[in-house]
C-alpha cells in the first residue's frame, strides 16, 4: 500500500473539497434544451452498454440534450471541417482527447481546443496528451498558428504531444514560436518554465538539425508561469480573457482555467476532486463546464485489474467519480456539462452516465474525440467531427480559410 501514499497525501493539499452542502452559484437559468430536429437526426435517448461509439464508427454524440437553446443557424449533423466558418461572436470547442493516461488508438489523452470568431482566428489548446494533434491535423486548421498551449498540469498524459507541437509543426510550417502558460511549483523545479527548458535542452539535437530551416525560429517556447494557489487573470487579448484557478491533484501545482469571448464562457477544470475553486470560477454563469470524471470504481477496479480499495482511492481522493461530478454539475448550472477524462468503452459509459443521473438531470455530454461544441448567445450545440484521418498540414496562405 506504500504507493498510496500520494493520493492519500492529496486529502491535505488545499481545503477546497466540495461540501456536503454548496450553495448554487449565481448564474442564469439553464435554457431549455430542444431537440436536434436542427441537426437533423433523431437524438440518443439512453446511454448505455449498447450505445454506439464514436470508436466504433458512431457519429452521434454522447448526449441525450445534443441542442440546448434555439440556434440562429442550421448546423449539420456532422461537423466537417473546413465548411463552417465561425460567426464572429461563437465558440467553438472541440475534444482532441478525451482519454486518461492509458493511451489507446480508440482515445487519445488529454486535450481541449477552443476556437472563437474573432478577427485574428485564434485558437487556444487546453492540454496536449498523446494523440491529440493527429486529430488537430484533421480539423485543417493552420499549423502557422499553434502558438498558444494552457497546461493544467505537468503529468505526462496531459503534455505528451508537447515536442510534436514545438518541433515537427515548426518543419511543417509555423515560424513563430508557442506561448506557454502553466502552473508555478511550491520549487522552481517543479513548475511549468523548469518543464519547458528541460523540454528544451532534451530536444537539443532536433534544434540544432533544423539550422537554416525556415521554421527554425518555430522550434521554441516562451513561458509565462500562473499562480497555483489563488485565481488570476493570465491572458487577455483580441477580446479573449483567460483565467486561471487552483485546482486539487495529488499535490499542488494544478490548475483550471475559464475562458470568455462575446459573452460566452468556458470553464476547463482539468485534473480535480471536486472543489470550491471551480465552483467559484462557475460563478456568475457559464455556458459549456468540461469537468474531468472517472469510471466508477468498481468499473475502474475491474478494467485496470487493482484491488476494490486502490480504486476507490483513485477515483474519489485523486479524481471525481460520476456521483461526484453529478453534484458539481448541479451547483455549477451550466447550460452544458461535459464529463470529460473518462474512458470511453461498452463497460463505463454505462455506469458513469447513470451514476451522474443520479445527482443531475440538467444537459450533459460524455466526451468523446473530437466531440464538438459550438457556443453562441443563443445556443450550445454539440455533434462529433468526421475528419480525414491522413489529411497533410494546412499552412496559412495556402488557399484554406484559417476560419474554418
Amino acid at each position: 500500500m506504500r504507493n498510496l501514499a500520494p493520493i492519500v497525501l492529496a486529502l491535505f493539499v488545499f481545503p477546497c473539497s466540495l461540501p456536503a452542502q454548496v450553495v448554487a452559484p449565481e448564474s442564469k437559468p439553464i435554457q431549455q434544451a430542444t431537440s436536434s430536429e436542427n441537426q437533423g437526426q433523431s437524438p440518443i435517448t439512453e446511454i448505455n452498454e449498447f450505445t454506439k461509439l464514436a470508436y466504433e464508427g458512431g457519429t452521434q454524440p454522447l448526449t441525450t440534450t445534443p441542442v440546448v437553446g434555439a440556434p440562429h443557424r442550421k448546423y449539420n449533423a456532422t461537423f466537417e471541417p473546413g465548411t463552417e466558418p465561425l460567426d464572429p461572436d461563437e465558440i467553438r470547442v472541440t475534444i482532441l482527447g478525451s482519454g486518461d493516461p492509458f493511451v489507446k488508438s480508440g482515445q487519445a489523452s488529454a486535450s481541449v481546443l477552443i476556437e472563437v470568431g474573432n478577427e485574428e482566428h485564434d485558437f487556444f489548446f487546453f492540454d496536449l496528451g498523446s494523440g491529440a494533434l493527429a486529430h488537430f491535423n484533421g480539423l485543417k486548421l493552420p499549423v502557422t498558428s499553434t502558438t498558444k498551449v494552457f497546461l493544467t498540469h505537468l503529468h505526462a498524459d496531459h503534455v505528451g504531444d508537447m515536442p510534436t507541437l514545438v518541433w515537427s509543426l515548426a518543419k511543417s510550417g509555423r515560424r513563430d514560436p508557442v506561448e506557454v502558460w502553466g502552473p508555478a511549483g511550491e520549487t522552481k523545479e517543479l513548475g511549468t518554465l523548469a518543464y519547458t527548458q528541460h523540454l528544451e535542452a532534451a530536444h537539443a539535437w532536433d534544434t540544432a538539425s533544423m539550422k537554416g530551416h525556415p521554421g527554425q525560429p518555430g522550434a521554441r517556447t516562451i513561458t509565462t508561469e500562473v499562480p497555483y494557489d489563488k485565481p488570476a487573470t493570465v491572458y487577455e487579448r483580441n477580446g479573449v480573457k483567460i483565467s486561471s484557478f487552483p485546482v486539487i491533484h495529488i499535490m499542488k501545482g494544478a490548475v483550471g482555467y475559464r475562458i470568455e469571448y462575446k459573452g460566452n464562457s468556458v470553464v476547463f477544470s482539468g485534473d480535480t476532486r471536486p472543489c470550491e475553486t471551480l465552483l467559484e470560477a462557475c460563478r456568475g454563469g457559464v455556458d459549456l463546464l468540461i469537468h474531468e470524471t472517472f469510471p466508477t470504481a468498481s468499473v475502474f477496479a475491474k478494467k485496470a485489474g487493482v484491488p476494490q480499495e486502490h480504486a476507490e482511492l483513485i477515483v474519489n481522493q485523486t479524481h471525481t467519480s460520476p456521483v461526484m461530478v453529478g453534484k458539481v454539475f448541479k451547483s455549477a448550472r451550466a447550460r452544458m456539462s461535459v464529463m470529460w477524462h473518462l474512458v470511453v468503452d461498452h463497460d463505463t459509459v454505462g455506469p458513469a452516465h447513470q451514476e451522474m443521473r443520479s445527482q443531475y438531470d440538467g444537459p450533459v455530454t460524455i466526451a468523446q474525440d473530437l466531440t464538438v461544441f459550438n457556443i453562441t448567445r443563443n445556443a450550445v450545440v454539440v455533434r462529433q467531427a468526421i475528419i480525414d484521418p491522413v489529411a497533410w498540414p494546412v499552412v496559412q496562405g495556402s488557399g484554406s480559410s484559417r476560419h474554418k
